[in-house]
C-alpha cells in the first residue's frame, strides 16, 4: 500500500517550532541591543500571521533593520533551532511511520509550502524523520494537482482544504488526523472519512 503522510500539524508540532523561532529572534535581539524582551516578543507575536509578515526569515529582516541588528546573527540561531528539530516531532510520530514500513507499505511524506521550499524542506531534515519516508514530496502545488497515483493512496492528513481537495481524487482512503491542540480540527467536512486525534489508533493496512 502507498500512504502518503502530510509533515506539519501532523508530524511534526509546527506550532512549537514557531514558538521557539520568536523567542529565538527575542532572544538574541537582546543579545545584541538594549531593547525590552517583553515589548519585542509582543510586537513579534503581533506582526507573524498572515496579515503581515508570516515568514520567519522576513521577519527577521524586518526587525533588523528597524533595530539596526545584525541579521545574520539572528538567522543562525533560528537555523540551529530547524536544523535541530527533533524535539518537535509528536511522541507518536516515529513508531507509526515505524509500523508502516513494517507491514511493507511505502511510506511517502507530501509536504506542501506556499512560500518558501527551502525552509519547509530544512524542517523536514531537522526533524530526523527523513529515513522512514521511500521519497519526499515537497510541493508548493496544492497536494491534489501532482503526478502520483492518488487511486492507490491513503492519505492522511490534517488541514480541512487538503482534506477535500484529496478525497476529489478518488483516492483508495483519506484519513483525517485531528489533533486536540491543532486550529483546524474544530472544523467541521461536509465529507465522510475517518477520523483520528493520534496516529497510533490510525489502522495500519
Amino acid at each position: 500500500m502507498d500512504y502518503y503522510i502530510d509533515f506539519d500539524n501532523t508530524l511534526y508540532n509546527t506550532p512549537l517550532l514557531t514558538k521557539k523561532m520568536l523567542s529565538t529572534l527575542v532572544e538574541s535581539a537582546c543579545a545584541q541591543k538594549k531593547l525590552d524582551a517583553t515589548e519585542l516578543k509582543n510586537e513579534c507575536n503581533l506582526m507573524f500571521n498572515r496579515e503581515h509578515i508570516y515568514n520567519i526569515y522576513k521577519l527577521v529582516s524586518y526587525f533588523a533593520q528597524k533595530y539596526e541588528l545584525d541579521k545574520s546573527k539572528i538567522v543562525k540561531s533560528i537555523d540551529n533551532e530547524i536544523l535541530n528539530g527533533k524535539n518537535f516531532v509528536y511522541d507518536d510520530s516515529i513508531s507509526f511511520l515505524s509500523n508502516l514500513r513494517k507491514n511493507n507499505n511505502k511510506v511517502f511524506l507530501l509536504s506542501y509550502s506556499n512560500d518558501n521550499l527551502n525552509y519547509q524542506t530544512e524542517k523536514i531534515l531537522g526533524s530526523g524523520l527523513t529515513p522512514y519516508f521511500d521519497a519526499l514530496f515537497i510541493t508548493s502545488k496544492p497536494k491534489y494537482e501532482l503526478d502520483i497515483n492518488y487511486s492507490n493512496g491513503i492519505f492522511v492528513d490534517d488541514n480541512p482544504k487538503d482534506l477535500l481537495g484529496l478525497y476529489s481524487k478518488n483516492p483508495k482512503e483519506v484519513i483525517r488526523l485531528k489533533r486536540l491542540s491543532n486550529k483546524y480540527s474544530k472544523i467541521e467536512l461536509n465529507i465522510k472519512i475517518a477520523e483520528y486525534d493520534n496516529l497510533k489508533d490510525i489502522p495500519i493496512n
